[in-house]
């Protein structure tokens, strides 16, 4: 054989096994993206004392509420977060919880986070509200960002 054609022998076999590699990649991720469907959030609020609020009074106990739901099954976790909407800088992370999920297709869950604003909406603080991330999907998900649905805070009802 000629030096030539060994050298477009070698040529081909490595385009087949550089195509034989991509096809396995895409074939992997597409067979990934497929398994883990990032859950939904349907709906977020506020809650205090059984009711539905857009303004809570500082130093009081409020319930952030999501209600999630999958289509496909997912177990992992969720990383629900409080924030502080701050005006013209970056928000701050004022409460922070990782929580389990297990769950199978169809299925829709209320995960509550509980946490007391230490500061009034006034100044640079416009407000709170949520995020949420799930890390197994590498997704997220922020509330509105109108008021409401964010919660304001005042210093005394």
């Amino acid at each position: 054989m000629t030096d030539k054609k060994q050298r477009a022998q070698a040529f081909i076999l490595i385009a087949i096994v550089a195509l034989a590699i991509l096809a396995v990649v895409v074939l992997l991720f597409i067979q990934g993206t497929r398994v883990r469907a990032s859950p939904t959030v349907q709906e977020a609020f506020w809650q205090m004392g059984g009711s539905h609020v857009s303004t809570a009074v500082v130093g009081e106990e409020i319930a952030a509420h999501l209600i999630i739901q999958t289509k496909d099954e997912y177990v992992g976790s969720i990383v629900i977060k409080i924030r502080k909407d701050i005006s013209y800088w970056s928000d701050r992370d004022y409460s922070v919880k990782t929580l389990p999920l297990n769950l199978v297709g169809g299925q829709t869950v209320d995960l509550e986070l509980q946490f007391i604003p230490d500061e009034a909406s006034q100044g640079s603080l416009r407000g709170y509200f949520i995020e949420a991330e799930f890390p197994v999907t590498r997704t997220s998900w922020v509330m509105e960002s109108s008021y409401p649905p964010r919660l304001r805070a005042l210093l005394s009802s």
